[in-house]
């Protein structure tokens, strides 16, 4: 597998000293107003380059927050695709492939071919008590805001590293010391895009109980959190976002001894209290949950029979809110399940008003991921051309709001 070439503006030029005299004299807050007006972090990233100064006011928090309430959808760069393995402990690394989203914007298009989605370019990990883990031997566990968190290959791999994928900046770390060795560790993940900071939740499953600790990028440290006892069967795989949500399904279909009801055990972030619901999906019905609080917080997005379903909770259950019949909604795709057996759809993240997903079919290797604007009913479709099927795990990669140029760095 080879790593992305990189496009025409992954270079960029040297910050110059000093803007023109009639650019230098307006003020901070006039220049932080006329920034917010770019359409995106790319273009903002460009514009930062203009001079010092330009920097300096584009990498203000206070600015970055502002741009991100601005801007309801940050761009699309591209989804990473994995093989599948019929564990969910992961025993090998899946092969990769990174299907980057065509853009009309010169920017994002840049940033599409300029990253580094397969971690080639990771430093090597030179932190004291850190095993030497092979360049080739790292393997993708989750994404967010721009930052990929990446582990060891094998299952019992301590060694940990937060990756961003533009400026190839890493930081290194060690799973919780008092983990069991004979268990696997089960991540999620959380990136603070204005500042760059991050949270990692480590968690292990055994049986009906849970333990897990959080790692943060501010204070390099992990500290426990409370155990919690779980119900039903359990073989979770690795965690996923959803707003100010971390959430595990419950992964029943691959459970030897399952009770036939899929379940999610959910952190909210904001007050790290546990807790955990069933699904109103059958097992092996792929969905994954959103944080909006126009339906007040949590949320669940299901596809069924090329249905897309939106539930919310409603007097303690789940209660449907919304249902598109994409293939009465948008004609066109009754054609491509006709022609080409598109018949699955794998919900894979929602990102403000904007559903991602997949359409796909057990016969084809190929694929389309389709962006569904839930409010204007808007569609747009990527096909995936792929030759082999990338069945696994899929990792949607949006833009940090604040870009590498931006952060304040790793």
């Amino acid at each position: 597998m080879q790593p992305p070439h990189s496009g025409g503006g992954g270079g960029g030029k040297k910050l110059k000293g000093e803007a023109p005299p009639a650019v230098a004299a307006i003020g901070d807050d006039l220049l932080g107003d006329i920034l917010l007006r770019l359409p995106d972090t790319a273009s903002l990233s460009r514009a930062a380059l203009a001079c010092k100064r330009w920097r300096r006011v584009a990498s203000d928090r206070a600015l970055l927050r502002r741009f991100h309430s601005l801007h309801h959808r940050p761009p699309l760069v591209g989804v990473i695709l994995s093989d599948r393995w019929d564990s969910s402990i992961p025993f090998r690394c899946p092969d990769l492939q990174f299907l980057p989203v065509p853009s009309r914007n010169p920017h994002l298009a840049a940033a599409a071919g300029a990253g580094d989605f397969f971690f080639a370019d990771l430093p090597e990990n030179d932190s004291p008590g850190s095993e030497r883990v092979p360049r080739e031997s790292w393997l993708l566990r989750c994404c967010d805001g721009g930052l990929l968190l990446l582990s060891g290959a094998r299952w019992y791999s301590k060694n940990l590293a937060v990756y961003d994928p533009f400026s190839r900046a890493a930081v290194f770390f060690r799973r919780p010391q008092d983990f069991d060795d004979f268990f696997a560790a089960h991540y999620a993940f959380l990136a603070d895009e204005p500042d760059a900071s991050f949270r990692v939740v480590a968690a292990q499953f055994f049986g009906e109980r849970v333990e897990a600790a959080v790692f943060s990028s501010r204070t390099r440290e992990w500290s426990p959190l409370p155990s919690f006892r779980l119900r039903g069967s359990w073989n979770a795989r690795d965690g996923a976002r959803a707003g100010r949500f971390l959430y595990w399904q419950s992964n029943t279909r691959k459970y030897y001894d399952s009770d036939g009801k899929e379940r999610a055990l959910l952190l909210d972030t904001s007050t790290m209290e546990w807790s955990f619901t069933e699904v109103p999906f059958p097992i092996g019905e792929s969905y994954c949950a959103a944080d909006m609080a126009e339906h007040g917080g949590l949320c669940l997005v299901g596809g069924r029979e090329q249905c897309l379903q939106l539930w919310a909770r409603s007097g303690g259950a789940w209660v449907m809110k919304k249902q598109v019949a994409l293939l009465k909604q948008f004609v066109f795709l009754k054609e491509i399940r006709r022609e080409e057996w598109m018949k699955r759809l794998r919900p894979l993240a929602v990102k403000g008003d904007y559903v991602l997903m997949e359409f796909w079919s057990i016969r084809k290797s190929n694929s389309y991921f389709l962006l569904l604007n839930l409010k204007t009913m808007t569609l747009e479709m990527v096909k995936n051309n792929s030759v082999e099927p990338y069945r696994g795990t899929a990792f949607p990669f949006f833009m940090s709001w604040a870009p590498p140029l931006l952060s304040p760095g790793l």
